[in-house]
């Protein structure tokens, strides 16, 4: 038996395409910016001076210590998450869409204005017009770390917190956690194009031993069998910002009790990034085709 899953290659033409789309976007939404910000004022010259720097010092300084504030807030409360004894998840996504708004933009607008207090005088003093030496700087850094972002992952760390302390609410014990995989669900089914806060519909881990997979999360928990892994599946997820990466998901195809079948995508947590994100669902597909091969042989 061919243990491992049909995988269909990454197309570099979508990846490049999904990137292209992102880039773009945040260029016409900063170009608008820029536009709305220069056009209401008078296009003068200025100097700016020390105290010019010094005040964007400030300010910069005011809302990156509010940024990393949040940030230290939003990771070790996981999002303001208590009641771990019932489900969190579909809470947290929502608490989470709107802390990955305001988190960051409050960090890239301090850089930003420190930015803006080194190059404003430097661009005035190459002719540039008031406006666009103060807006520059700014909207340019916005631009550069937001598309840093998109790579980057910065709540990974709230991911292995929150998994932890819900699956310990329901009673896994410490041993049993430190060898879980952080493993999310989601439907394939499902446009990803259409979840609005997150794609995973739950979030857990996952086990191996020789008879079964075993997945325990927020919402939901279920053993695969050997006979009841009908086939494994790969792939990537256009509506998701992992096919930036090239990540190429792994889908089961479960029998259940009643005769159907049940395909289940899944989804690597705890990386920092695409790549990483990338390079963990490979190891777990390997795991997986690991796992099919130990299955006892069919008597004949």
């Amino acid at each position: 038996m061919d243990c491992q899953p049909q995988k269909k290659p990454a197309s570099k033409s979508k990846v490049i395409l999904g990137w292209t789309i992102i880039v773009l976007n945040i260029l016409v939404w900063t170009g608008l910016g820029f536009w709305w910000a220069t056009s209401r004022q008078p296009a003068e010259h200025e100097s700016y001076g020390l105290g010019f720097s010094f005040l964007m010092v400030i300010i910069g300084g005011f809302f990156l210590v509010c940024g990393i504030i949040g940030y230290v807030i939003v990771v070790f409360t996981e999002c303001l998450t208590f009641n771990y004894p019932k489900p969190v998840w579909k809470g947290l996504k929502v608490r989470l869409y709107l802390a990955n708004i305001l988190v960051p933009l409050l960090v890239m607008l301090g850089i930003g204005f420190m930015v803006c207090a080194i190059l404003t005088p430097v661009l005035a003093n190459f002719g540039l017009a008031g406006p666009v030496a103060y807006m520059v700087p700014i909207l340019g850094s916005l631009v550069v770390m937001q598309i840093a972002l998109v790579w980057v992952s910065i709540w990974q760390p709230i991911m292995k917190r929150l998994i932890t302390k819900r699956l310990r609410a329901r009673g896994l014990t410490d041993a049993q956690l430190t060898s879980g995989l952080l493993t999310g669900l989601s439907d394939p089914s499902r446009s990803s194009l259409k979840k609005f806060f997150a794609i995973e519909d739950d979030v857990g881990m996952m086990w191996f031993d020789a008879a079964q997979i075993i997945y325990w999360g927020d919402n939901e928990q279920f053993s695969i069998r050997h006979e009841q892994l009908l086939d494994v599946e790969r792939n990537m997820d256009g509506g998701s910002t992992s096919a930036l990466s090239g990540t190429v998901h792994v889908i089961l195809r479960v029998a259940q009790p009643d005769g159907s079948e049940r395909r289940i995508r899944l989804h690597s947590e705890g990386q920092w990034t695409l790549g990483a994100r990338r390079v963990a669902m490979d190891q777990l597909a390997q795991r997986i085709a690991d796992w099919r091969a130990m299955a006892p042989a069919t008597p004949t």
